[in-house]
């Protein structure tokens, strides 16, 4: 009898296992669809700029120009960045 009831709840296991791995791979495959189909958020959801992007945002206005090595350096990676984000 003890080995019907061990049966029965691996198969119960098996059963939420197999609907938990699908559920997984549907949501990564949407995922996948709407980056391919360059998805956008409705107007309705909230709009934020995303934090690892080069732009500047509109909300800032005055960013201090850095006139060192390192500022320059850091002007031609964004320009680098920018030109192969745009093709």
């Amino acid at each position: 009898m003890a080995g019907v009831i061990v049966l029965i709840v691996l198969l119960g296991i098996a059963f939420a296992a197999g609907y938990y791995t699908r559920e997984y791979i549907s949501n990564k495959r949407r995922a996948e669809a709407r980056r391919w189909r360059e998805y956008t958020e409705p107007d309705w959801l909230p709009a934020n700029a995303p934090a690892n992007t080069n732009e500047i945002a509109s909300a800032i206005t005055a960013i201090p120009v850095v006139n060192g090595e390192l500022g320059k350096m850091l002007d031609r990676w964004e320009t680098r960045a920018r030109a192969r984000r745009a093709g």
